[in-house]
């Protein structure tokens, strides 16, 4: 188990991210297949750069907590879409199909359709996930260990900030899900558990970075730093990573090479808010 406990501290650090579509009706350009007074939602998961060979989660549920007495997008009222705004908060269950889903097969810019459903418009406060008991973390192709979900029930929820929702347009907002595996998973008397931490952000507001690690074989791992802030990814098999979320500034980049490759690092990458940064084509030798 020592072994086990030391190979998970030096875990890179992971994230899962969610996507929502989020549709209002009460526009010029609403969906015209949407019934009035709905919305409609998306779910899609992608990207889990982590280094564990495996991560499995039982999702058997995603609803929504809405906030009916507003309309989204009100600069009225400063309080956090977190909030419990009273009576007129209700949960709304999305469709989904449930079942076992690997985060590490969804990284690097890959997703996949979570759920979808129409709710009573207003305000997202909060997203709901459900799990069931069939998770399960593989640390390499043979070795698997349960994961317990840890605390009272197996749901967690996730607070939506107002400065995290950015209306694209006239009945469309998009909103991202940040799941952090390192601080989400942790190994104690003898046992996995999972406490999920994620932090929902918007994906036009927040930047990305983008770069190609070669050669394949090195298993690289990429880390952008500056003095506030750490992204992590992991290059898929041909090399290719994409860092979302990234907040702007000036970042250095460390590649680390595993197979006898040798570590680099790149200085001064530039990232501005909402926009993509190319970073340069990465060699790494033996």
């Amino acid at each position: 188990m020592r072994t086990i406990t030391k190979w998970l501290a030096a875990s890179a650090g992971a994230l899962v991210i969610l996507f929502f579509a989020c549709n209002k009706d009460n526009s010029s350009s609403s969906n015209p297949n949407i019934p009035p007074g709905k919305s409609q939602v998306s779910v899609y998961l992608t990207d889990g750069p982590v280094q564990f060979y495996k991560v499995l989660i039982d999702i058997r549920q995603v609803a929504v907590k809405i906030d009916t007495s507003k309309q989204q997008g009100d600069e009225d009222d400063d309080r956090e879409w977190g909030d419990d705004w009273g009576k007129n908060s209700i949960w709304d269950t999305l469709n989904i199909t449930p079942g076992v889903y690997d985060l590490l097969q969804l990284r690097n810019g890959v997703d996949t359709l979570l759920a979808s459903g129409t709710y009573p418009s207003g305000k997202i406060l909060k997203v709901r996930i459900t799990l069931g008991s069939d998770n399960s973390i593989y640390t390499d192709s043979l070795t698997s260990y349960p994961l317990d979900v840890f605390g009272p029930h197996p749901y967690f929820d996730i607070n939506v900030r107002r400065e995290h929702v950015y209306d694209v347009s006239n009945n469309d907002f998009k909103l991202w899900l940040d799941f952090n595996l390192q601080r989400s998973i942790f190994f104690w008397s003898g046992t996995f558990y999972l406490k999920p931490y994620i932090v929902a952000f918007n994906d036009h507001k927040s930047a990305r970075i983008e770069g190609l690690v070669l050669p394949p074989g090195a298993s690289p791992l990429v880390q952008a730093v500056n003095s506030t802030d750490t992204v992590y990814a992991v290059p898929g098999w041909n090399g290719e990573y994409m860092m979302r979320a990234v907040p702007p500034g000036t970042y250095t980049l460390n590649v680390y090479g595993h197979h006898g490759y040798n570590d680099t690092t790149i200085s001064n990458i530039v990232v501005s808010d909402g926009a993509k940064t190319k970073a340069p084509t990465v060699t790494l030798h033996k």
